[in-house]
């Protein structure tokens, strides 16, 4: 009996420097490749004022609404296409509505950064043009300043092989 204890012994410390012959389950799976985050400036992701086109409606009785808001957005940059009246002819009873395609989801945010407050409306339509159509309660762009502000603010953002996908 005492050459066995013995010998279950030996074969416990043998085991214990090898470690076990056969890998586990655990030792053969991969270990998951890492997701790491990352902090970049807003203006870092959405394009630039440069490279959006929107189409400026007025969507109230104030006449030249279209007009002068489609001048202080030209002003920032912005490639204004078309300017009138609201061809959707509904009233607007907020701020506005950004009015975009799947495609110009982008550039429907920095439009969203310059009329704060907007509902963003999603249409089943081709292209990277946006439509802003203001409301009762459009009182003009937000300030330069605040805008400024937001683009170069920090968003933390996952990135890398191992990250889920949205």
């Amino acid at each position: 009996v005492g050459i066995v204890v013995l010998a279950g012994i030996v074969y416990g410390l043998v085991s214990l420097v090898r470690g076990p012959a056969e890998p586990t389950a655990e030792e053969t799976t991969a270990a998951p490749t890492p997701c790491a985050t990352a902090t970049v400036a807003v203006s870092e992701v959405l394009p630039a004022a440069s490279k959006v086109t929107v189409n400026v409606y007025n969507a109230t009785d104030t006449s030249g609404l279209a007009s002068k808001t489609a001048t202080a957005l030209e002003k920032r940059d912005f490639t204004v296409g078309k300017v009138g009246n609201d061809p959707v002819g509904k009233p607007i009873t907020g701020v506005a509505q950004i009015r975009f395609g799947p495609k110009a989801a982008l550039q429907a945010q920095v439009l969203l950064l310059q009329v704060p407050g907007a509902e963003m409306v999603e249409l089943q339509r081709g292209g990277k043009k946006v439509d802003v159509a203001m409301g009762d309660t459009f009182n003009g762009l937000a300030p330069q300043e605040d805008v400024d502000a937001q683009l170069a603010a920090p968003t933390p953002v996952a990135s890398g092989p191992g990250c889920p996908s949205s």
